[in-house]
């Protein structure tokens, strides 16, 4: 007991249970004063963070595509000096993963205006009531 006493004196303690407190303060601070969150914003930043990942995945696919035709041409390229080590369909296969690897983010548009139409709403408040309504 006398222990703690001189060192509550000596300011080691005192110092450190107002840090502590200091600490716990500001947090509580800190947490009051962010806003709630509601499902209107967890959704607005799921769908912004969804469009990036399908803009990653579409340059991707492009750069992949044209890798894939390159590769391509380096296939038709080793069968034409040595027929009997490479297939041909080596190289049209490579070929034909590559265009359809290229063509893939311009499909997705394409695709989706044809599904859906031109006028596509997002299912929200309102934009789920024109898709399911019943009468």
């Amino acid at each position: 007991m006398l222990g703690i006493k001189n060192r509550f004196l000596n300011g080691e303690l005192l110092i450190r249970l107002l840090i502590i407190i200091a600490g716990i303060f500001f947090t509580t601070a800190a947490l009051a004063a962010t806003t709630q969150l509601t499902l209107t914003t967890i959704n607005s930043r799921v769908s912004a963070g969804i469009g990036n990942v399908v803009s990653i995945m579409q340059d991707v696919a492009l750069v992949a595509g044209i890798g894939f035709i390159f590769s391509a041409f380096f296939k038709f390229h080793q069968h034409r000096q040595n027929p009997q080590q490479i297939p041909l369909s080596q190289g049209i296969t490579l070929l034909v993963i590559g265009a359809g690897l290229t063509v893939f983010p311009h499909l997705l548009s394409t695709a989706s205006q044809g599904v859906f139409g031109t006028g596509i709403t997002k299912a929200g408040d309102t934009g789920i009531k024109s898709v399911v309504a019943t009468g």
